[in-house]
């Protein structure tokens, strides 16, 4: 009993910890996602500067893998100056090809990060191999006359009145930003994506985040598949809500199969894996995932700012999608849905309404019984319930539904996002567990 008392001092100083570091002075950060089509009239500039950009990164990734090979290692500024060096002698005239010495700069920025995290990455391999699933592989160079991310600062991208952003080297292109109260613009990305451009803006307004203080009012989620997120919380009265995930699990296996009946008529036709069918194919799939993320995103953070809850604890075990073994079609189900993507966009829309969210690995939260008291520990797990001899050692007695040792019923989904949270605050239910919301209600998104 002490043991576990001091265990739980432990996390509730490091949860104290976590959220202090969470909350550190902060500014709003902004993000505008605009799609630019083939009939837009600037398309055809978008797309010779993209491929502009792919030249420059694999000539600035050739010359620092070479300069690796002969046991130097080449900083950004070295290669800015080997480019700037070729350019002068007229060897290499890849440093003047986009007309502005500053998106040249930023790719090669881009190739000097890379292979700093790649350097980072090795270091760490060497130190900790148990750590990784494997060496870290050298960057590798993007395909021969194919399309790269066109990075664009904020002295080349220029504020103009009325709210819009205009990049002169790029034939004068436009894009209307939704706030037109923005001051200042921080990077525009222009990113190459199934036959079309993803124009990405950012920008920082001048208010401050005003973070919430711990006021011991929790909501966490438990993400899943059949259920995309099973939310629960210690607030007396909350009912547990579970965010239907079939539509995105049947959008997946459309894309599958479509995706596998394009593949083998291609390859019966001897024709490259690609045309504009699965472009079309893999937009549609990527805009209606993105739509369900954002709008269960802000969803969980009107739920959450409806209780006047001020912190989110999210489940979420580190590769979870590279050890899953669950069968080869649920496999498929639950690694095409992009988790990751979907609690960074909660963490983007809580933050700018002051609510902190933290991360936490999910370990026994299945398999522990919330209304047992049970801590989500591996003395309480399956494998040592078999060990004791207790019965039945295994509780959750299918998908959907979890049975307590006193026989009570609970959606096993609900189940571990309540155990989810003492993961984190051991103490959140320290006034008992009566009045906790038991029994979930379905939503379904429109997306």
């Amino acid at each position: 009993m002490a043991k576990r008392q001091k265990s739980n001092r432990n996390r509730e100083e490091s949860y104290a910890q976590r959220r202090q570091k969470l909350t550190e002075i902060q500014y709003e950060h902004l993000v505008e996602r605009h799609v630019i089509r083939p009939s837009n009239s600037h398309y055809r500039v978008l797309d010779e500067y993209a491929h502009k950009a792919n030249n420059v990164y694999n000539q600035a990734l050739y010359r620092v893998r070479q300069a690796l090979f002969d046991g130097r290692w080449m900083t950004y500024s070295q290669l800015d100056k080997s480019l700037k060096k070729s350019r002068d002698q007229k060897d290499c005239m890849i440093y003047s090809s986009m007309n502005s010495v500053h998106l040249v700069q930023q790719i090669l920025r881009c190739v000097s990060d890379t292979m700093s995290s790649w350097k980072k990455a090795r270091d760490a391999y060497r130190k900790a191999p148990h750590k990784f699933t494997g060496r870290p592989k050298l960057p590798g160079y993007h395909m021969k006359g194919g399309r790269s991310t066109i990075f664009i600062d904020n002295q080349t991208a220029k504020l103009r009145k009325g709210g819009y952003v205009e990049i002169p080297v790029l034939d004068n292109f436009r894009i209307e930003l939704q706030h037109k109260d923005t001051t200042a613009i921080q990077q525009v990305r222009i990113i190459p994506q199934h036959g079309r451009f993803i124009v990405e803006v950012v920008y920082r307004t001048n208010k401050e985040i005003a973070y919430k203080p711990d006021n011991g009012r929790y909501l966490s989620i438990d993400p899943g598949l059949d259920n995309a997120f099973a939310l629960a919380s210690n607030v007396e009265g909350f009912q547990p809500v579970l965010i239907n995930g079939r539509p995105i699990k049947a959008l997946n296996q459309y894309y599958n199969k479509e995706r596998a009946r394009l593949y083998q008529t291609h390859d019966l036709s001897n024709q490259p894996r690609s045309s504009r069918r699965l472009d079309r194919l893999e937009f549609f799939r990527d805009q209606k995932i993105d739509r369900f993320a954002h709008e269960a995103s802000r969803r969980i953070v009107d739920i959450a700012l409806s209780h006047d809850i001020a912190t989110i604890v999210i489940g979420k075990n580190k590769g979870q999608k590279r050890s899953c073994h669950m069968g080869k079609r649920i496999n498929q189900n639950f690694i095409g849905i992009p988790h990751q993507v979907m609690v960074d966009l909660i963490r983007y829309k809580a933050n700018l309404e002051g609510i902190v969210v933290v991360e936490t690995e999910e370990s026994y939260t299945s398999q522990t019984s919330f209304l047992d008291h049970e801590m989500p520990v591996r003395e309480n797990g399956d494998k040592m319930r078999k060990k004791q001899g207790k019965s039945p050692a295994r509780r959750r007695i299918k998908r959907g539904l979890y049975r307590s040792d006193t026989d009570r019923l609970i959606n096993a989904d609900i189940n571990a996002a309540l155990q989810i949270l003492k993961k984190v605050v051991p103490t959140a239910y320290a006034n008992g567990i009566e009045g906790i919301g038991l029994s979930p209600v379905k939503l379904n998104l429109s997306f």
